[in-house]
């Protein structure tokens, strides 16, 4: 007998899922300066709540020195490196979870990516030194020091996370 969509399924770890639909991660350009949780975040986010029984967020920066990444010209990315974030982040767990759902929060460095730093004059970092002439904007390789810390942050984000909810 074929499993069906709606079917519940137990997850290796425990968890439970009401159905095997999932939100996959999509970039909603709805974080404010800083990488906090908006009231359009929210909106979002919890309007999608009954559509799957798991939910995983959009991309978070871990480390100040990995985002924002910039699109549109705005500072549109979440990011959860701080302590400062887990309030919205709070928020943001609640609307996730509110049907009973599980979620997942994406966490991610950017990188050469983090054009949101070269607009603020501060230094995008890169996990090696190549060449990124296609990119309008200098480019250091980080330091073996910078790349521990950048784990570090990587598993900070985590805590936060679990903190939010």
């Amino acid at each position: 007998m074929s499993k069906q969509i709606v079917d519940p399924i137990q997850l290796r770890h425990g968890a439970k899922l009401t159905n095997r639909l999932v939100l996959s991660p999509m970039y909603t350009f709805s974080g404010l300066e800083g990488g906090f949780v908006s009231d359009d975040t929210l909106q979002y986010y919890g309007a999608r709540s009954q559509a799957a029984s798991l939910l995983i967020t959009e991309f978070h920066y871990v480390s100040s020195s990995g985002g924002p990444c910039y699109q549109t010209g705005y500072p549109v990315q979440l990011g959860i490196y701080s302590d400062d974030h887990i309030e919205g982040e709070r928020k943001l767990a609640t609307a996730l979870q509110k049907d009973g759902n599980k979620a997942i929060l994406q966490l991610h460095h950017g990188g050469i990516a983090a054009s949101g730093r070269a607009l603020k004059g501060e230094e995008v970092l890169a996990p090696s030194a190549l060449d990124f002439s296609f990119l309008p904007y200098p480019v250091r390789e980080l330091t073996d020091e910078e790349i521990l810390e950048i784990i570090k942050d990587f598993g900070r984000a985590v805590k936060r996370a679990v903190q939010a909810g």
